[in-house]
């Protein structure tokens, strides 16, 4: 009887090594085969990892968790601007391609609509929107567009803008597409009063 009762022993404690192997490794699939491995014995054997778990208290993450962490989006110090602009560049979406699809995804088809999503977008990848009050549906729709990346801009509105690249910024001798000549030609006219879907578009991206 005394062999039976160390032989059982031994083979928990194996178990109890390599449940806690997969436990550190986040390897909960393994975790949850070695536990049901462990058969009339389960209870006691996840009794043994809560008491080893309990005693060893918390462990140091390693190297490699600390640097998923740091990517994931909450940790994120990239501004919008920043984030928008490499995102468009890595999906090979020229500005007005973005803008066509962006004011489709938020219903705008009217062209005095899309001239204003034209605007605003510009505005917001040269700093002059506050993220803050862009509307849940202009998120959405950006997130889809640019490849799924709604916790990304989710996760980043409230990072402070910063002094803008060139690439980012239009310059001083002219702008970085033909947006801002577009714009240039706005500022200059008149003023004028808004349509219907422009008053729509400014709403939505938080003027």
């Amino acid at each position: 009887m005394g062999f039976v009762m160390d032989e059982r022993e031994i083979e928990l404690g194996n178990l109890l090594a390599e449940t806690l192997m997969a436990f550190d490794k986040g390897r909960s699939a393994d975790v949850d085969r070695l536990l049901d491995n462990a058969g009339d014995d389960r209870l006691e054997l996840v009794e043994m990892v809560e008491l080893s778990l309990t005693l060893r208290g918390p462990s140091a993450p390693s190297s490699e968790a600390i640097e998923a962490l740091a990517i994931t989006p909450p940790f994120d110090a990239r501004s919008w601007p920043e984030i928008l602009t490499e995102a468009r560049h890595a999906q090979g979406l020229k500005r007005p391609a973005l803008v066509a699809a962006l004011a489709k995804h938020l219903g705008i088809v009217s062209p005095d609509g899309e001239e204003r999503v034209r605007e605003r977008y510009h505005e917001i990848e040269t700093g002059q929107l506050d993220p803050r009050r862009i509307s849940t549906a202009v998120v959405d729709a950006l997130g889809d567009i640019l490849g799924g990346m709604r916790a990304v801009l989710d996760a980043t509105r409230l990072n402070p803008i910063g002094p803008l690249s060139p690439s980012i910024s239009f310059m001083r001798d002219g702008f970085d597409d033909v947006d801002g000549m577009v714009l240039l030609d706005a500022v200059m006219a008149p003023p004028a009063e808004p349509t219907v879907d422009e008053r729509r578009v400014d709403e939505l991206f938080g003027v």
